[in-house]
């Protein structure tokens, strides 16, 4: 499976809409999906966060988040929602392969706080989803959600000039990518120079590929925290799900980049969340 295909598992679950009380009610209460889940269409009654049937098994949790977080805690149950779906359509029919018949299939997702500072809130996705194929689609996402305008941001939101920030980003996390990777080459006994110099080709084209300057290869991110929340944020953690710039049997990359890297380009309203950088 190609590293385009996982991007749009997790497109798919990212959204900026926030769902109505009733919807959530009905994520909430609803335990019973259809007897045949690819009869699920859009605006059907869906099964709720933790469900369990002889076909599959449906697990999500959800943090704890106060009154003011209420906007972070709807997107998050609207992409659990939008997961459930597409879990539940992408299941494949016991009619057409029987080899699935007796075998549960899973979706797991757990949101959980990465950070909290008085600035933001960061959580991140992390689980899978089963529905049969060679492995389970990794799932590995984020959400920040500013606790001052009390919206859930994108990246690029936190910079006067997007197009600059990516860059010195993306500069940063392809250096630190190239030095970690390459410590993992196999060495002069583990193979011949031809493979091992074609292993080091293949791992430097995804971390090129997969560290350009673009918003979608930079949608994935939280905002770091000290030993004291109150202090102010020294820097931003960047998440690279499996595929993105290493094979699959490397899971996700993470890439810590200190304030100093990026702050000339934060908007005026944001620099002082992390104006220790700034003071150094």
């Amino acid at each position: 499976m190609s590293r385009k295909i996982i991007r749009v598992v997790f497109t798919a679950f990212v959204v900026s809409t926030v769902a109505t009380a009733g919807c959530l009610r009905a994520l909430d209460h609803i335990d019973n999906a259809a007897s045949d889940p690819a009869a699920v269409q859009a605006g059907a009654a869906l099964p709720g966060a933790h469900a369990s049937t002889q076909r599959y098994k449906i697990d999500i949790s959800y943090p704890t988040l106060t009154e003011r977080e209420a906007p972070l805690a709807s997107a998050l149950r609207q992409t659990g929602g939008n997961a459930i779906q597409e879990f539940l359509q992408s299941l494949p029919d016991p009619k057409q392969f029987p080899e699935f018949a007796d075998r549960q299939l899973q979706l797991l997702i757990d949101f959980k706080i990465a950070s909290r500072t008085n600035d933001f809130v960061s959580v991140r996705e992390q689980g899978m989803s089963d529905t049969g194929g060679a492995h389970p689609l990794p799932i590995d996402a984020s959400f920040v959600y500013d606790a001052r305008s009390q919206r859930v941001i994108a990246l690029e939101d936190l910079f006067a000039d997007p197009s600059a920030a990516r860059k010195r980003l993306a500069e940063f996390a392809h250096a630190t990518l190239t030095k970690k990777m390459m410590t993992q080459a196999p060495k002069r006994n583990e193979g011949s120079p031809q493979a091992i110099q074609e292993w080091k080709a293949n791992a430097q084209q995804m971390i090129d590929d997969g560290t350009k300057p673009t918003a979608d290869n930079f949608s994935n991110f939280v905002v770091d925290v000290t030993d004291n929340a109150l202090d102010p944020s020294p820097g931003l953690t960047l998440i690279f799900p499996p595929y993105q710039v290493a094979a699959y049997v490397y899971g996700t990359q993470t890439v810590e980049v200190p304030a100093h890297v990026f702050v000339q380009c934060l908007k005026p309203p944001y620099r002082k969340a992390f104006w220790g950088a700034i003071a150094n």
